[in-house]
Parts: structure tokens; C-alpha cells; sequence
């Protein structure tokens, strides 16, 4: 049953449940004493729960679902294990496999019979489904994990673009004074998860091409003939996640580039800052044929540059590309 379905989830099971389990513990081996509450043991020691007893007592829990997960898991080898039977410790197990001398073993198969348990268990996991599929997939979400690899993002300098964010040929700071902001409309920010992901040290590869339409196989011809002109390819590293400019106490003025000035609304609600200087920056250069890009990797350039569109390549793509111009 385990292998499925983690023992953390049978705790949650009794911190919930505890009452109506009905378990009694045997107290200085005469009196039974019902446990009433339950609670995650947060002290550092080996138990997974502290459980308090009708008379006001917190006793220790060691939760597993049968007996012999107690030895396997070297239980009665940790340096606590004498704190835990000294303070009336008791192993709560769903099933019995053996007995333990010295320790009070209680199973909830002596209150609930098996098919109670798993009905009421069954529909109980049920309503908790959702909650643990969110707690398990948080920390790999979007936005909530850790990882080392940067994020290459390919940046596409339409005309409009270009006049917002490199006016002067060099980068655009309202009133000389503002930070260093790259921004993207809720449509782009809601289409690309790589670009609601954004985190310090990924890459925003500004391009300015020639973006005269065409398909795949004359692209890369133009490209091998070195008929295709890089206006501009400059490379930014990214200062700080992105954030909704709406939501945030950042301070940053709702009309902050040139486009939104001139019409007077916000059009970039999601923004990122960048460091003060790029890392690299070329202009007029002939795009490099990479024989060892796959078509995918030449449709992300295509997209880009032709489209106007956001994509994304590998770190690996872009050290190749680098190291060609």
C-alpha cells in the first residue's frame, strides 16, 4: 500500500481524524487514556506526530503503516529512541505485523474494522486529492523552483520595438533615471510559460533582421549564402523575476516606454529588469549557418525574426550561435 500512497498521507489521515478513530493508550499500566489531538512533531526527532491524551499530555507518535516499517526504518537504533519510550511513546500502525517489546503498539484496525477504515479513508483521500497534487507539483512549478540552467529567451525588434528599447542606440530609461526594463503584453506573458518564468541570470537575446517573410527551406538558404543581415543582436541578462507592473509596489510608472507614453495607457503590464549592461552586442553581421541546429532551433530564429514572436532556445543553441558570429 505504501509504495503508492506515501505514510506522510496516513498521518494527515489521523492529525484529521483522531477523534473519531477512538484509540486509547495504556498509561502507567493501569489507565486508558483516549488521544484527542494530534499534531506534526516539529522538534527534530524521529516520531512523526505529538498526540494529547484526555488528561492534557502530548505523548509521541511514530506512524507507519505496518510493524515492520518500525525496525526497517532503524527506529529503535535512533539516539532518541529512549526519549521516546521514557515519554510513553506508541507506534500507530494501520496493521500489526508483529509484536515489539517495550514499545505500546496500537493498530487502527482495533477501532475501525477493514472495510470501515477503507471505505472512510477512500473519501477522505478523495477530497484530499486535489490539495496533495497541489503540494507535490508547487516546487516544480513555474516561478517556485530552483535550477541552474539559464533560460535563453529570443527577443524580436520589430520597428516598434526597437524605437521603445533602443531609441538612441543605446538602451531606453525613462528620463535618464529609470531602471532598466524589458516588458511584455498579458497576451505574450500568458501564451509563453518560459517568459512567465523568468529568474535572475536567464538571457533576453534582443534580434533586429531583415523580416521579409518566407518559408523554412529559403530561410536557411538565405542564411547559407549569407544573405541574411543581423541589424542588431545585443544580450541582457535578466536582474530580478518577472512581475505584474499592476500588482507590484515597484514603483514603475504605468506609462513607461515610448508607445505607451505617445497613447497614454499601458500596454507591457508584465516586466522585467535586466542589468544596467549587456554582456555582448553586434550589429550589421550575417547570420551564421549552424549545420548542427535542428529545424525546430531554425524555426525559433524564423518565428522571431519573420513573426514577432517570443521563443525560446537552449543554453547549448545559444553558446553555438555565439561563438559563431
Amino acid at each position: 500500500m505504501s509504495e503508492y500512497i506515501h505514510e506522510i498521507v496516513l498521518q494527515d489521515y489521523i492529525v484529521e481524524n483522531i477523534l473519531h478513530l477512538n484509540l486509547f493508550v495504556q498509561c502507567d499500566g493501569f489507565s486508558r487514556l483516549k488521544l484527542i489531538e494530534a499534531a506534526p512533531n516539529n522538534t527534530g526527532t524521529f516520531w512523526d506526530l505529538s498526540g494529547k491524551l484526555e488528561n492534557g499530555d502530548w505523548i509521541p507518535i511514530e506512524v507507519e503503516w505496518t510493524t515492520n516499517n518500525f525496525i526497517l526504518h532503524k527506529h529503535d537504533k535512533n539516539s532518541d529512541f529512549n526519549k521516546f519510550k521514557n515519554e510513553n511513546g506508541i507506534l500507530l500502525v494501520l496493521r500489526k505485523t508483529k509484536e515489539l517489546p517495550k514499545i505500546q503498539q496500537i493498530s487502527i484496525f482495533d477501532s475501525l474494522s477493514e472495510s470501515q477504515f477503507k471505505k472512510e479513508f477512500e473519501a477522505w483521500f478523495k477530497k484530499k486529492s486535489s490539495e496533495y497534487v497541489d503540494r507535490t507539483l508547487k516546487t516544480y512549478m513555474v516561478g517556485q523552483y530552483k535550477r541552474e540552467l539559464p533560460r535563453i529567451i529570443l527577443y524580436p525588434l520589430s520597428q516598434y520595438a526597437y524605437k521603445n528599447y533602443f531609441p538612441n542606440n543605446s538602451f531606453y530609461r525613462k528620463n535618464d533615471t529609470g531602471p532598466y526594463l524589458i516588458g511584455f503584453k498579458p497576451a505574450a506573458y500568458q501564451k509563453n510559460v518560459f517568459i512567465s518564468d523568468l529568474q535572475p541570470n536567464d538571457i533576453i537575446l534582443f534580434i533586429a533582421a531583415n523580416g521579409t517573410r518566407c518559408k523554412h527551406d529559403e530561410f536557411i538558404r538565405k542564411i547559407k549564402s549569407g544573405e541574411l543581415n543581423i541589424d542588431r543582436l545585443t544580450g541582457y541578462r535578466v536582474k530580478h523575476k518577472i512581475f505584474d507592473k499592476c500588482v507590484s509596489n515597484s514603483g514603475i510608472d504605468m506609462e513607461y516606454w515610448p508607445d505607451e507614453i505617445k497613447s497614454k495607457e499601458m500596454i507591457y503590464q508584465y516586466i522585467c529588469p535586466i542589468e544596467e549592461k549587456p554582456f555582448f552586442t553586434k550589429t550589421n553581421i550575417s547570420f551564421p549557418f549552424i549545420n548542427a541546429y535542428t529545424k525546430s532551433t531554425w524555426e525559433a530564429f524564423r518565428g522571431c525574426i519573420q513573426y514577432g514572436e517570443y521563443h525560446e532556445i537552449s543554453p547549448l543553441d545559444f553558446t553555438t550561435f555565439i561563438s559563431s558570429l
